[in-house]
C-alpha cells in the first residue's frame, strides 16, 4: 500500500491507497503545532504497512533531496513551523518519502487524473488560506533555484486596503487570499452574499495574477482550486476580468477553456500526493 499526506496550513489530509485513484481510507487532521499534528498523522498510519509515502506540503520548503536541509520549512508561513523538518518528522512511517509542495502535488493530481490531462504546460492555482501556484511542464514541476512562490508576486492594489502578508503586505496573497478577504470585509468569504461588491474586487485581483501567469508561462490550462473557489459565481467573473485585462493582445485559448475549476474537487492535493509515490 502507498500513503499520501496533503499538509496544508489549516488542515492536512492523510490517506492510505492501493493506487492514487483508489483510496482506501483518509482522514482530515487540523494543522496545529508540529508535534501534535505529526503525532496524529503517524497514529493514522500505525496499522498500515506503507511502502512509499508522498507528501505535498505547504512551504517555503527545501525540496532538494541532496541537501542536508531536505524537508525543512524555511519561513514562518505558519507560526511555530519555521525550521521544522517535515521529512524527518514522518520518516517513522516509511523511509521511502517523496516530497513536493502542496500546489505541485495538486497539479500532479489534476495532470494525471483530473482537468489537466494532456496539457504540455499546466498551471494549478489554489486560492484559500494563502495563494499558491504549481506549474508543470510536460508533467514535471518547474523548479529553479527554489520552488515557485507565485502567490507573493506584486499585483496592483485597487483600493486603500493594506494587504495582510506578514512579509510583503500587498502581494497577490496579501490582497486576494481567503484571510485577506475576511480582513477587508470583516466576515469570512463564504458568508458574503454573491451579489456583494467583494466578489467584483476579488475577481479583478485574481485576474491580475492570472494575467501574469499567462504572460510568463503561456499555459494550456489554468486550474483554480482552494476554498475561495468554492463560490461558484466567482469563476465566470474571473474569466470576464481576464478577457478585459488581456484585451486581445495575442490570441488565447477560449478563456472558459483556458481557466477552469478542478476536475478532482477537493481531492486534487491528496490524489496528487499519492501520485508522488510513482515518481
Amino acid at each position: 500500500m502507498i500513503g499520501g499526506i496533503e499538509l496544508g496550513g489549516t488542515k492536512c489530509i492523510a490517506a492510505v491507497a492501493e493506487s492514487p485513484d483508489n483510496i482506501l481510507i483518509k482522514k482530515v487532521i487540523s494543522t496545529k503545532d508540529p508535534n501534535s499534528t505529526f503525532s496524529e498523522i503517524v497514529s493514522f498510519f500505525d496499522n498500515y504497512e506503507i511502502k512509499s509515502l508522498g507528501i505535498g506540503s505547504f512551504g517555503p520548503i527545501v525540496l532538494d533531496s541532496k541537501s542536508k536541509d531536505y524537508g525543512v520549512l524555511v519561513a514562518e508561513s505558519k507560526y511555530g513551523w519555521n525550521g521544522v523538518n517535515v521529512v524527518n518528522s514522518l520518516s517513522c512511517i516509511t523511509s521511502n518519502i517523496i516530497l513536493d509542495t502542496d500546489v505541485n502535488a495538486a497539479a500532479y493530481g489534476e495532470y494525471n487524473y483530473g482537468a489537466g490531462q494532456n496539457c504540455k504546460t499546466l498551471a494549478y492555482v489554489t486560492i484559500g488560506t494563502g495563494i499558491g501556484v504549481g506549474i508543470l511542464l510536460n508533467g514535471k514541476p518547474h523548479v529553479g533555484n527554489f520552488h515557485l512562490e507565485i502567490g507573493h508576486m506584486q499585483v496592483p492594489c485597487i483600493d486603500d486596503f493594506e494587504g495582510i502578508c506578514k512579509t510583503h503586505r500587498n502581494c497577490w496573497e496579501g490582497l486576494a487570499s481567503g484571510p485577506s478577504m475576511e480582513s477587508r470585509w470583516g466576515v469570512e468569504a463564504s458568508k458574503l452574499d454573491k451579489t456583494h461588491v467583494a466578489w467584483e474586487k476579488e475577481a479583478e485581483l485574481l485576474a491580475f495574477g492570472l494575467i501574469n501567469i499567462i504572460s510568463n508561462h503561456s499555459p494550456d490550462k489554468i486550474i483554480l482550486g482552494g476554498g475561495v473557489m468554492k463560490q461558484k459565481h466567482l469563476l465566470p467573473m474571473i474569466i470576464e476580468n481576464v478577457e478585459r485585462l488581456w484585451n486581445n493582445y495575442i490570441p488565447l485559448i477560449v478563456p472558459s477553456d483556458l481557466i477552469v475549476e478542478t476536475g478532482l474537487g477537493g481531492d486534487s492535493g491528496i490524489i496528487g500526493s499519492l501520485t508522488l509515490t510513482k515518481k
